[in-house]
């Protein structure tokens, strides 16, 4: 048995998207493939005996699956024109066809599998949103407020989104609207009238960054805004009651901005009212951990069981849990240590997840909520498994002074070359409104495969912890936050004699690059440290990132222009320390970053360096701000390459 290597991100799979019909759980399975040096998926269905089927296996990305009648529908690049669209085939077997031939990218895939009618979204755009070489480039005009995103680049002023239906029996599609922003298609309901959409909130304020929910009705081809009454809020997802007569929504209102934990809502149709349901609770709807191998996940958290009672999961202290609920009372009826990627409801009161965890990358599960028994229906990875160790990972909990509880994570170090000095890695996540928790991390596994043990915890700020503690680093970055991540290094270090204390290393990306850096321009403790993707100067930041101008705000607690504002973003910035690093840095940022951008790591890497201090600075090309999670493989390899080279240089 061996353990985990960079290179076994190109075996490892993991299934997202479940949809059920036909007496099968329909999914979705990602790989990487080296060959190619990219992202592939296949579209598979497993059955109650564990029987597994291939669907669609074509090269890229096979995605989007939605049953509609006999047929199974999903999205796909055809080969001539080298844009996504809409692909079908019967469930009884055969050979998929091409439903859409538009000359513009399908992007998005709704239907009701009892219904009649399919929807999809299109993209049309002249300019390439990416970074590209051409022998005669365009200029590119800027006119609005937000021009860029990370992960997707610049964004088209003159794009056109438009919404299709789409008739099975004649093959043909209409238009129903279109838009110059994207929408995200929902739920249509059982009697085929409307379906829900998410949309800008004020689709002509450049400064809203909100996304509300709509119904579209058929017949009188209007929208009708249901979150209205939450006008600025933030909502991801929606679901018809079976009668329509209710929506149960997830989101948040926005009341603190960015780190809004996010709510479950009920919407009562007649009466037009929506109401907060989990506004106390500690959990959070946004059920995402800050780890490295989810793919293509649906952002689906809602579902409906009848008319009366609905199914929902979230996140809570580092793990995912699933809920069954009526009106304002719900019960847990799912809380194991691990993370919920997708589900899809069952027959006969049944759910199946797939889920991940510290020692197990993926698997379907099958939950009876009847007899609460579980049973496991696939794993994407069993032959790997068998040939291969994962590291052993205990949990932990400490207090620092002030009185906040804390949770942490110590990956073992896999065969160390010493088992009574194991240097010991402590990484700190982004966000800083991330959290830690219950999932399958390649990185670590590979860190600890290496003969490096890790500690990773969840300081004040994180999220699935409540509203208080999420909000409590807001206007206080480097205080609290910092001491609770060296006070769960010091509390492993106390509790894990086998770990070395003179070869402590630090790392950490975005925020948790911040806080890299922040930690080795106020502690000379660390042998050597990895800053990615780094805050730096957060007056910089503030015109040159995607988020910066108003992330900033929220996060400091006051704009760059408020008195004080000036002096307050120097304080907090990491730059204003730079004079002071004496530990070995290693800086990495991706040249198409739009998040941090990489000249937040450039005036770190020349402050440093014209101080004296020891760093290298690596530049990944063709890399967005998620490179680490989603970049190019080869580079995500090499990444790790960099990171464990650095370390071993240090010792």
């Amino acid at each position: 048995m061996s353990g985990i290597t960079s290179q076994d991100l190109f075996k490892l799979k993991s299934a997202s998207q479940l949809t059920y019909g036909d007496g099968k759980i329909f999914f979705v399975e990602n790989f990487l493939d080296a060959k190619s040096n990219s992202y592939n998926s296949t579209i598979k269905s497993v059955d109650e005996s564990g029987l597994v089927q291939t669907w669609a296996n074509g090269k890229g990305i096979n995605s989007n699956p939605v049953i509609l009648g006999e047929s199974l529908y999903f999205t796909a690049k055809d080969d001539r024109s080298k844009k996504n669209q809409l692909f079908t085939i019967n469930l009884k077997g055969g050979v998929a066809t091409q439903v859409t031939f538009e000359k513009t990218d399908v992007i998005d895939v709704l239907a009701l599998s009892d219904g009649h009618r399919l929807l999809f979204q299109t993209k049309k755009s002249d300019i390439p949103s990416k970074f590209k070489t051409e022998d005669f480039p365009k200029t590119r005009q800027m006119k609005r407020l937000i021009s860029r995103f990370d992960g997707l680049g610049w964004i088209d002023d003159q794009a056109v989104y438009a919404t299709f239906s789409f008739d099975p029996s004649t093959k043909s599609s209409v238009e129903l609207f279109q838009g110059k922003y994207p929408i995200s298609l929902l739920d249509i309901s059982s009697d085929d009238r409307q379906f829900l959409y998410s949309a800008k909130n004020l689709p002509d304020d450049e400064q809203d960054f909100g996304e509300g929910i709509y119904a579209y009705d058929f017949a009188s081809k209007k929208s009708s805004f249901i979150t209205k009454d939450e006008a600025k809020g933030q909502f991801f997802d929606a679901r018809f009651s079976p009668d329509a007569n209710k929506i149960l929504l997830a989101g948040d209102d926005e009341h603190l901005r960015n780190n809004t934990k996010q709510e479950l809502y009920l919407y009562d149709v007649s009466e037009q009212k929506l109401t907060n349901l989990t506004r106390e609770a500690d959990f959070d709807l946004s059920s995402h951990l800050a780890a490295d191998f989810e793919q293509q996940s649906s952002g689906r958290v809602l579902a409906w069981i009848d008319n009366a009672n609905y199914f929902f999961t979230a996140a809570y202290h580092g793990h995912s849990q699933a809920f069954t609920g009526s009106g304002s009372q719900f019960r847990i009826v799912y809380n194991e240590l691990n993370q919920i990627y997708d589900f899809t409801l069952l027959p006969n009161a049944q759910v199946a997840f797939s889920v991940s965890a510290q020692s197990k990358a993926n698997e379907i599960v099958k939950l009876d909520l009847k007899a609460n028994a579980q049973f496991q229906l696939y794993n994407p990875n069993l032959k790997f498994e068998s040939e291969h160790d994962y590291a052993k990972v205990d949990r932990f909990t400490f207090q620092t002074a002030d009185g906040w509880d804390h949770d942490g994570w110590y990956m073992h170090a896999l065969d160390p070359k010493d088992k009574e000095n194991v240097p010991v890695l402590l990484y700190v996540h982004g966000g800083p409104h991330g959290a830690y928790g219950e999932t399958f991390f390649h990185e670590f596994q590979v860190h600890a495969s290496h003969g490096y043990a890790i500690v990773f915890v969840n300081p004040r700020g994180s999220t699935t912890y409540g509203q208080k503690f999420e909000s409590a680093v807001i206007g206080h970055y480097g205080e609290g936050d910092y001491t609770d991540v060296l006070a769960g290094l010091d509390y492993a270090l106390d509790h894990f004699p086998e770990l070395d204390r003179d070869h402590q290393y630090i790392a950490g990306g975005s925020y948790g690059g911040f806080m890299t850096s922040w930690a080795v321009g106020h502690t000379q403790r660390f042998k050597a440290a990895v800053t990615q993707r780094s805050v730096i100067n957060w007056i910089s930041m503030w015109g040159t990132s995607d988020i910066g101008w108003f992330f900033n705000e929220s996060e400091l607690g006051l704009g760059l222009y408020d008195e004080g504002g000036l002096a307050e973003y120097w304080k907090r910035s990491p730059l204003a320390y730079a004079q002071n690093v004496t530990t070995p840095l290693l800086i990495q940022a991706g040249e198409w970053d739009m998040r941090c951008p990489i000249e937040q790591s450039e005036q770190f890497y020349t402050a440093v360096k014209q101080h004296g201090g020891e760093t290298k600075f690596i530049r990944y090309p063709q890399s967005f701000h998620g490179f680490s999670r989603d970049g190019l493989p080869s580079l995500r390899m090499q990444r790790l390459s960099d990171i464990e080279s650095w370390l071993d240089s240090h010792k």
